[in-house]
């Protein structure tokens, strides 16, 4: 088959020899292994330390150690914590492009592995309650098709350093959270704009649901963190103990 389809990078776009066997490694390049060729893998960035206790976002200066960022002093988040995979450039943006808006949702399966085993590395599995995407509005998933924090969820399949596995379907509540109106792009909109374009967006269908409850939210990209802490707003004001946020990326 390799002969008469010869495999692309979905990257790059040159040819490429995929390897016989994966042994499974839960990184970038060997998940992405049959999508990505290795030179594009390589590019991959993961998030490290030190970073923001809050938003998760890396700080230009390597000779500290993981603090509130000013931001998130001056305006505290609904959400505990913002946690990601990579930084989201290169390789793997190109990967989330090509699931999101190309319709590719075989990278859903790697991408998800991607960020259950960045769960693994974040957080312990028995303090989460809940797992539920970041929700699209009604007719923007029916033009798209799917929902990519959903994909990733359902999808996803994540492994620990001591080759624990983890099925986190079974705490995923996929249409708890509901997006109850059609916002613009968040992506060419300033701080500002993508507050105020999310303020309101989101509603739970059964508030008792998350009563009591630590909640993960997943989503694909961290850009700005409006959506999210719009939802981690909704989450907590129905009475959610804690709320967690994990995407495949990052913006630096």
């Amino acid at each position: 088959m390799d002969a008469v389809y010869p495999p692309l990078c979905g990257v790059c776009g040159n040819f490429f020899a995929v390897p016989e066997e994966n042994p499974g490694n839960p990184t970038f390049a060997g998940l992405m292994a049959k999508h990505v060729c290795p030179e594009c893998a390589a590019a991959f960035t993961p998030v490290s330390g030190p970073m923001c206790t809050a938003c998760g976002i890396m700080f230009k200066s390597r000779n500290t150690h993981d603090h509130l960022c000013g931001e998130c002093r001056r305006v505290p988040k609904f959400f505990r914590s913002a946690r990601a995979a990579g930084v989201y450039e290169t390789s793997l943006m190109t990967a989330l492009q090509q699931l999101k808006y190309r319709g590719r949702t075989e990278l859903a399966q790697p991408l998800g592995g991607l960020l259950w085993s960045s769960f693994h590395r974040w957080h312990a599995p028995e303090a989460v309650d809940m797992i539920m995407p970041v929700p699209l509005h009604a007719r923007k998933q029916r033009q798209r098709g799917f929902n990519q924090a959903w994909l990733l969820i359902r999808n996803g399949r994540g492994e620990a350093a001591d080759g624990h596995t983890l099925r986190p379907l079974k705490k995923a509540a996929k249409n708890l959270l509901v997006r109850t109106r059609m916002t613009r792009s968040q992506t060419k909109l300033s701080r500002r704009e993508r507050l105020d374009n999310v303020r309101g967006a989101f509603a739970l269908k059964d508030k008792a649901a998350v009563n009591g409850r630590s909640v993960l939210l997943v989503d694909d990209v961290f850009t700005t963190g409006a959506t999210v802490n719009e939802c981690a707003r909704v989450l907590t004001a129905a009475g959610a103990t804690r709320v967690d946020v994990l995407t495949v990326a990052r913006v630096r």
